[in-house]
């Protein structure tokens, strides 16, 4: 058992230390072609500085995802239950989100009471739907459309998000929720991403007595829908 528990440390750090080092060996290159005078032509050096913003920034996000999973996974993350509306946290999610979809013309629509009330910890509902609503504007296709709807069960609350993106196979869909997992093919190469993210909603979810399911299909789109029922006090997702 120990040696499993080292050999899965041991893969974790390899994949966290590739997963920071191509950034930033990207960073450097770019840095480099300025130090080489590309700032001469300013439309390179934008470019060179455009490019390293967005590594930087894919590299803050796999930072903040790896300290919300390791404070999940070790109980250590202080959770502080409320009353909250679902609708508005789904709201204010759908408002960070659209400065990248407006500047691919991506359609966010609402579909949600106007109140949907759950005893949670507002951050983990805020963690959840921030990352499926980006997930669902970042693997859409321009002029796309995405759908969040937001219900009340008798259990608690069920949040949908669907997009009109590049969709995935049963193969790929089958991998998603792992650790560090990110689909890699043609239309994909593109994209940044932590690979933590959909990890983390699952585990968020189990929290909540709930499970993420994911419906997909290549070239038409991608449906996750999240079940959760009131949070319990503990902090074991097994």
């Amino acid at each position: 058992m120990a040696q499993e528990k080292r050999q899965v440390r041991f893969q974790f750090l390899s994949v966290l230390v590739h997963e920071l080092k191509a950034p930033l060996v990207a960073v450097e290159g770019y840095l480099r072609l300025l130090q080489e005078g590309a700032a001469s032509d300013p439309e390179t050096a934008a470019r060179a500085v455009d490019r390293s913003l967005v590594r930087l920034d894919g590299m803050r996000k796999l930072i903040v995802d790896l300290l919300d999973l390791t404070r999940i996974e070790s109980g250590q993350k202080v959770r502080e239950f409320a009353l909250v509306d679902v609708v508005e946290v789904a709201r204010a999610a759908i408002e960070t989100a659209l400065p990248a979809a407006r500047e691919r013309a991506i359609t966010i629509e609402m579909h949600a009471p106007e109140l949907v009330v759950l005893q949670a910890d507002r951050g983990e509902i805020e963690i959840m739907l921030n990352n499926l609503v980006s997930n669902a504007v970042k693997y859409n296709r321009d002029g796309g459309r995405v759908d969040v709807t937001v219900s009340g069960t008798p259990q608690g609350a069920t949040l949908e998000v669907n997009d009109t993106g590049i969709g995935m196979t049963k193969e790929e869909t089958a991998k998603l929720f792992g650790e560090f997992v990110r689909i890699k093919n043609a239309k994909t190469r593109n994209i940044m991403g932590s690979g933590l993210g959909l990890s983390i909603v699952r585990k968020l979810a189990t929290l909540y007595g709930g499970d993420v399911t994911v419906a997909s299909q290549p070239d038409v789109g991608t449906t996750f829908t999240v079940h959760l029922s009131a949070a319990t006090t503990g902090n074991d997702v097994g």
